[in-house]
C-alpha cells in the first residue's frame, strides 16, 4: 500500500513558482524547490520524474490557475471592467521586484523552443484570451463598452498588452508596476468606454 503524501502537488507547484521567480528556470533546482516544501529532491525526482517534469508540471497548471483566478475576482466585482483590472492586477501581486519578473521571463525562451511547454503556453495564453472575451461581453451588455466593439480582438489586444507591460517593465521598472500595467489598460480600453 503507498504512504499517503504528505506535501500536495499544488504545494509543491506553488513553492516552484516561488524559486522561478528568485532564481529562474535555468538556476532553479529540484533540491531548491524540495527546501521549500520540506522533501528531498528523489521524492521530487520519484513524484515528478526530473526538473523538466517539474517544470512542466507547473506550465500544465497554469492554464488552471488563470481559470481559477477568474472565477475568483469575478465573484468580487461587481463592474465587468472593474474584473478584467482585478484580474490582471491580481495576476501580478506576487512579484515583488524587476528581478523576480525577469527570471519569471526566462521561461518564455522554453515555450519558444520547447514544443512540450509551447502547448502548455498557448493553452496559458488561450486561458486569459477566453477570460478577457467573457469580461469584454459582460461589459459591453452592461453598457460599460461600446456594443459595436470588437470583442475577440480586444481580448487579444489584452493578452499582448498584458504581456509587453510585463516585458518593458522589466526593464525600465517606469513606477510601480500596478500603476504601470494598469495605465496601459487604461490607455487601451479608453477607445471602446461608453461616453457619457
Amino acid at each position: 500500500m503507498a504512504r499517503p503524501r504528505l506535501v500536495s502537488d499544488d504545494v509543491i507547484l506553488d513553492a516552484t513558482r516561488e524559486v522561478l521567480a528568485e532564481l529562474g528556470p535555468v538556476k532553479l533546482t529540484l533540491a531548491a524547490v524540495g527546501a521549500r516544501v520540506g522533501l528531498a529532491p528523489p521524492t521530487l525526482m520519484q513524484r515528478f520524474g526530473s526538473k523538466r517534469g517539474l517544470l512542466l508540471a507547473s506550465a500544465a497548471r497554469s492554464p488552471v490557475m488563470v481559470q481559477r483566478l477568474a472565477e475568483l475576482v469575478a465573484g468580487r466585482n461587481t463592474s465587468p471592467l472593474a474584473t478584467l483590472r482585478d484580474f490582471a492586477l491580481t495576476a501580478v501581486a506576487h512579484i515583488d521586484n524587476r528581478e523576480q519578473l525577469g527570471n519569471g521571463l526566462g521561461f518564455v525562451q522554453l515555450d519558444v523552443a520547447d514544443p512540450e511547454f509551447r502547448q502548455h503556453a498557448l493553452a496559458h495564453s488561450a486561458a486569459i484570451v477566453d477570460s478577457c472575451d467573457r469580461f469584454y461581453r459582460a461589459a459591453v451588455a452592461a453598457g460599460e463598452l461600446r456594443a459595436d466593439t470588437d470583442v475577440p480582438a480586444l481580448a487579444r489586444h489584452t493578452l499582448v498588452c498584458f504581456n509587453g507591460a510585463l516585458q518593458v517593465w522589466a526593464v525600465n521598472g517606469w513606477g510601480s508596476l500596478t500603476e504601470f500595467l494598469t495605465e496601459q489598460l487604461d490607455l487601451m480600453i479608453a477607445p471602446y468606454l461608453i461616453q457619457e
